[in-house]
């Protein structure tokens, strides 16, 4: 399939029936230019998953229209079938259902079983210029998430770089952010635990180091001779003893250690 993300939509002209079941029109890729477009693809009208994307598009379609975006679903069923559907059991609906007949727009999206001759679960964010910024594709067997859809339409909007679980709201990441060194990067290889089996505060302070992916050192004072005298030769008596680059941390000062390695 070829590439689309960052090219020009491909164009498309389907008959459609309004979200009320009331009325067929005619919508073009044009149609969409200033707007922002949810384009998404469903297989059949009729069946058991479908319904329940469909619906869930249509509760949240105020939130697309506050961003600036449009929807539009999309199947090969006519859309006498799409009026249908509506009529009995679907229910009232905030966008319209578009009906691709020939199949030639599900082709054209790479979203197109051929030997069925429905669409896969598709689903691209085409925008103000009619260039497509987003898609995903799911087994058929999967339901699309509306708010991570939300959140992709906005994060493009922004116009700017969204780090790993960018949320709504959030800031873009900042060259200082990009080009700063990980706050504990140089300790990482300095970190030092002497310890004791059974000892609760030890096992606390190898845990948190371990769920901050940071690897350590571990001394075994009831065996390691040397681990020994150097608590004998600093008097450190309580345990752990954390020690990161030039610091020595004695006891359980789990406040202290996240201090340093945040470099506050």
């Amino acid at each position: 399939m070829e590439r689309l993300i960052n090219k020009k939509a491909p164009h498309f002209t389907m008959e459609a029936v309004t979200g009320d079941g009331e009325e067929f029109i005619t919508l073009d890729l044009e149609d969409y230019k200033s707007s922002w477009l949810i384009l998404f693809f469903y297989p059949m009208d009729f069946t058991f998953v479908c319904p329940t994307e469909l619906t869930g598009f249509s509760k949240d379609c105020h939130l697309f229209h506050e961003a600036g975006a449009k929807l539009l679903s999309v199947s090969t069923d006519s859309k006498y079938c799409h009026q249908a559907w509506i009529r009995n059991g679907l229910g009232h609906l905030n966008y319209p259902m578009a009906a691709d007949k020939t199949m030639s727009v599900s082709s054209d999206y790479g979203v197109l079983l051929e030997d069925e001759g429905i669409a896969l679960r598709g689903l691209f964010i085409i925008d103000p210029e009619l260039t497509v910024r987003y898609s995903v594709i799911h087994d058929n067997h999967i339901g699309r998430n509306t708010e991570e859809i939300l959140r992709v339409l906005k994060a493009l909007q922004t116009k700017g770089l969204c780090g790993a679980n960018w949320t709504i709201g959030s800031s873009n990441l900042t060259l200082e952010q990009m080009t700063e060194e990980p706050k504990a990067a140089a300790s990482l290889e300095t970190i030092r635990l002497y310890s004791l089996p059974g000892c609760t505060y030890c096992s606390h302070i190898k845990d948190y180091l371990n769920s901050q992916g940071l690897s350590f050192q571990e001394i075994n004072l009831e065996t390691d001779q040397a681990g020994q005298s150097f608590m004998e030769e600093r008097g450190y008596t309580a345990l752990p003893v954390t020690i990161i680059g030039t610091h020595e941390i004695s006891g359980f000062r789990l406040d202290k250690i996240k201090e340093i390695l945040n470099g506050q």
